[in-house]
């Protein structure tokens, strides 16, 4: 692992530079392991190396040690480490799901925007976005904008037009989140018998809507005592104090709290591709891994009508994304793990093509290749100007 002022200034061929993979949380760092997944099924001879913000790090030692043990390949620790990656002339392009400020900061500066050999910036989404207004504002100045469901291009271009600093930037559909299912095998799903409820920071946002999913689910696990029923846990309550999204109530302590808790309902802080490996149903509310379950071909039902819904500021938005799906499901079919398969309409809009990653890199060379750049003598002479 190198520092970010310690980067490379070789001048590599553009095309034969690696990828750089930005994280600083568990969902930017989920991100960053599909990402590296789809680049390198398109080309195994890509290097692509994880890049981790530390200026914005809200990782524990356990999430890292779980999801990278090999750790990062390169720490960001400051607000200049952007500035040196984009004129380093190191990496080809700057993947990320969240535009840090800092680097949103960079893109702004017309000069260093147009500048030939630096790196192409492209912005995913960090899953299902709630506020989406804001979140295209967050990357009006990337190079290119991967968007998901398939009505946001539409929704992005509309807003963009009423900004008058658009430079080169480039639009597609997808998210390696948002693959198109795989139905698993027959046998692969006779074998699938656990049942999740994937939990999420922030909703249910009362300690009273989080009690009435844990006795639904306490429930089901009376009611199905050869499964294995599991509270699947964002992170634990001592983790992530630092993350955008604080959680009020574990359910780690809640659970202590209910009484007659069957013993085949249990809490694990397992990876997400850990339990999608056993799960025969995934039950969300307001989770983006309603995306994971239908990805991995698992039922999926999703429950807004929790207690206390009426206070929670994402089943909205979450109910709007799911409306045509099929998968919002009523309290009594839960209970009945009644789950419908989803909308085929409602699967093209939301699921993008396996060939994301030579998506990716083909708009790499695009960038590469666009019109009016200014090249590093340029540079350097506005600079001293």
């Amino acid at each position: 692992m190198t520092a970010g002022s310690a980067v490379a200034t070789d001048l590599i061929p553009f095309q034969q530079r690696p990828v750089l993979l930005l994280f600083s949380d568990d969902s930017t760092l989920f991100f960053a392991l599909r990402m590296r997944s789809c680049l390198q099924e398109t080309d195994p001879d890509l290097k692509v190396e994880m890049g981790w913000v530390v200026a914005e790090n809200a990782l524990s030692y356990r999430q890292m040690a779980q999801l990278l043990p090999e750790g990062p390949d390169i720490a960001l620790p400051g607000k200049t480490a952007f500035r040196e990656l984009m004129l380093a002339r190191r990496y080809r392009a700057i993947v990320t799901s969240r535009v840090y400020g800092a680097l949103r900061l960079q893109l702004q500066n017309t000069v260093l925007h147009l500048t030939a050999e630096r790196p192409c910036v492209i912005a995913f989404l960090g899953g299902l976005d709630f506020f989406p207004h804001k979140g295209r504002a967050n990357r009006r100045n990337c190079d290119g904008v991967f968007l998901v469901p398939k009505p946001e291009l539409a929704a992005f271009e509309a807003q963009a037009a009423n900004w008058g600093d658009r430079l080169w930037q480039e639009l597609d559909f997808g998210h390696p989140s948002f693959l198109t299912p795989k139905p698993p095998e027959p046998d692969q799903q006779a074998q699938r018998r656990d049942i999740y409820f994937f939990a999420q920071a922030l909703s249910p946002s009362t300690r009273r809507a989080r009690l009435h999913m844990l006795r639904a689910m306490a429930a089901i696990a009376r009611a199905h005592p050869d499964r294995q029923v599991w509270i699947k846990l964002r992170h634990l309550p001592d983790e992530n104090r630092k993350h955008l999204h604080q959680e009020k109530h574990d359910y780690p302590s809640l659970l202590d709290a209910l009484p007659d808790v069957p013993e085949n309902l249990q809490l694990t802080a397992c990876t997400m591709d850990e339990a999608l490996a056993n799960a025969g149903f995934g039950i969300t509310c307001t989770s983006t891994a309603a995306v994971d379950v239908v990805r991995a071909g698992v039922p999926c039902m999703v429950h807004l009508d929790f207690v206390d819904n009426y206070l929670d500021p994402l089943v909205d938005p979450m109910r709007q994304l799911f409306a045509d799906s099929g998968l919002i499901t009523s309290l009594e079919d839960m209970l009945h793990l009644r789950a419908q398969d989803p909308a085929p309409h409602w699967l093209e809009e939301m699921f993008c093509a396996r060939d994301l990653g030579q998506r990716v890199l083909a708009m790499v060379e695009r960038f590469d290749k666009r019109p009016f750049q200014i090249t590093a003598y340029e540079l350097s002479s506005q600079n001293q100007a």
